[in-house]
């Protein structure tokens, strides 16, 4: 099942700031919508693997650290395709997480 919109639209907008791993962009998603769209462990990454898919993200293994116990980060970041959709829809997505007052009557 492919992800909600609004969910992939912030994910897009979150990675417009640069890479991130999971936990990291659950954080900027929250951040960035002031609390409105709250993304879950359960779907931010079958949302990343649906950009994936679509062309707009690509993941990579991040260099692997001791603090995490050696463990690989995986990383996700716009490809180029997604990185111009997402610059092409910011107004939009703005609106659809910030509706003006005459939009929401």
């Amino acid at each position: 099942m492919d992800a909600p919109i609004n969910a992939k639209a912030a994910l897009l907008q979150a990675l417009l700031r640069g890479p991130g791993y999971g936990l990291d962009l659950i954080e900027r998603v929250k951040q960035q919508t002031e609390g409105r769209l709250v993304l879950g462990q359960g779907s931010i990454y079958p949302t990343l693997r649906d950009l994936n898919r679509e062309g707009f993200v690509e993941s990579y293994e991040a260099p692997r650290l001791k603090e995490r116990g050696g463990r690989p980060r995986i990383m996700y970041r716009l490809t180029p395709l997604g990185a111009q959709l997402a610059m092409e829809h910011r107004d939009t997505v703005l609106l659809l997480f910030w509706p003006s007052p005459e939009t929401t009557r």
